[in-house]
């Protein structure tokens, strides 16, 4: 019996420090995948609207409707700061047609 109690014990805390630790990997990739930011777009080096490179974090937008790449608001890249590539690529299509997204894709005169 005393033995049967231990196995329990030593069962329900290696599935409490898992639970934990699963718990803490989902909360930290849900905090990264959020950390949404403005970036203006100022080409400085080749690549153009598809190059992060290309773009500089601002706190908001003073941008008119017109159509001119002006900025983006996309998922940042919490080691660099500038938009993270495959969010930039899934609104590459929107940047090359011109299409503003409210909130997301505005351009300029």
């Amino acid at each position: 019996m005393k033995n049967f109690r231990l196995l329990l014990a030593a069962a329900v805390l290696i599935i409490a420090a898992g639970g934990a630790y699963a718990k803490g990997a989902f909360s930290a990739h849900n905090t990264s995948s959020r950390a949404m930011a403005w970036f203006e777009y100022s080409p400085t080096t080749s690549g153009g609207t598809a190059n992060p490179a290309n773009y500089h974090e601002i706190t908001s937008t003073g941008c008119l409707n017109g159509s001119q790449l002006c900025a983006i608001r996309v998922e940042k890249n919490a080691s660099t700061g500038l938009p993270d590539a495959t969010a930039l690529n899934n609104i590459q299509s929107d940047i090359d047609a011109g299409t503003p997204i409210a909130g997301k894709v505005v351009f300029k005169p």
